[in-house]
């Protein structure tokens, strides 16, 4: 069975060094690096990934791929702790180009073993618009992932966003909602004080916020009325849809009811029309079960989220009891439709 997984991310030194140096020159606040600094860091060691592995792309990753059952990875830049979106406008433009031509440049080596999603300087809406049309209609990737939460906490059902899902919606391409840290404030009310101090850490994002957050991400936007807008754009949830698709008739049920309510259809009409989900590594069958029920087949697509997440990508779907032609549908039919990748 072929084998397509869609979140599968790659960073560059250069990309940290860029990061990393400019962090340095923003004040520390004393109070936020006692309970989010070394503990936090340490709370998250099992989900450190050495660099080396991160920024291979020619060898190990390659090897690990023949070794897995994997016959492409759709390469993105996923290092939430240092995306590029973090430096001023300028600096965070230039950077999302250079990493782009770097994604580009290995699916050029090995055409056959992966294509790419770019990465956007998103507190710049226009330039992220811009970028994500060259990086589509120049370097051929196939739409973009987008680290979550921009600059300033803000949600990207804010009306300054509006150009990036217009050129996702032009190019037909898709964009990939991926989670990030939550806010300060977020972080501060609802995940500090935990005893031992590193469930601060876990809580506040693999284990629980960043799921929450990405979540309400796509949830904004479709109660934004982004999709009356904009019929044809589609979004890509990992983590089987970060807890939406467990919640569709009681989001229907509590907003279809409200005064003033936009939105032409409700919000689950949206979600199994726009939305495709991947279980970002999660292979656990009561929650496949569930997104299949809701989404159906036509809307599920693989992903293992390499190198966070490690092991056989292509047995646990083989061994689900669902028929070989969705199996199929879902290892590589579903996505090589999404990114016309047979035309």
């Amino acid at each position: 069975m072929k084998l397509i997984t869609t979140e599968e991310h790659i960073s560059t030194d250069f990309a940290h060094k860029a990061i990393n140096d400019y962090l340095k020159t923003v004040p520390a606040d004393p109070k936020e690096m006692q309970k989010f600094g070394k503990s936090f860091a340490e709370g998250l060691v099992a989900y450190a990934v050495d660099p080396a592995v991160m920024s291979d792309i020619d060898d190990k990753r390659l090897k690990y791929m023949d070794d897995n059952g994997i016959d492409m990875q759709i390469l993105s830049y996923g290092d939430a702790s240092t995306n590029p979106d973090m430096l001023p406008s300028d600096q965070s433009i230039a950077l999302s180009q250079k990493i782009n031509d770097t994604i580009a440049n290995a699916v050029k080596r090995h055409p056959d073993r992966y294509l790419g999603f770019a990465t956007l300087p998103v507190s710049d809406p226009k330039a992220a618009a811009k970028e994500l049309q060259r990086a589509v209609e120049e370097l051929d990737l196939k739409g973009a992932l987008i680290l979550g939460t921009a600059k300033n906490n803000e949600f990207l059902d804010a009306p300054k966003f509006m150009p990036i899902f217009e050129m996702a919606a032009k190019l037909d391409v898709p964009l990939y909602i991926h989670p990030s840290m939550p806010s300060k404030t977020i972080r501060d009310n609802y995940y500090s004080g935990m005893n031992p101090i590193g469930f601060n850490a876990i809580m506040s994002t693999p284990g629980w916020g960043w799921h929450m957050e990405a979540g309400l991400h796509v949830t904004r936007l479709i109660l934004s009325g982004l999709f009356d807008k904009l019929p044809n754009l589609k979004l890509i949830s990992g983590h089987w849809g970060e807890f939406v698709p467990y919640f569709l008739e009681r989001l229907d049920e509590a907003t279809t009811p409200v005064i003033g309510n936009p939105l032409k259809h409700p919000v689950s009409y949206y979600y199994k029309k726009n939305v495709y989900v991947t279980p970002s590594g999660m292979f656990t069958w009561p929650q496949m079960q569930l997104v299949l029920t809701e989404m159906g087949a036509d809307h599920v697509i693989w992903a293992q989220d390499y190198p966070y997440v490690t092991g056989n990508a292509a047995n646990f779907l083989s061994d689900t009891p669902i028929s070989e032609t969705d199996k199929e549908k879902i290892a590589h039919g579903n996505i090589e439709k999404l990114l016309k990748l047979n035309k």
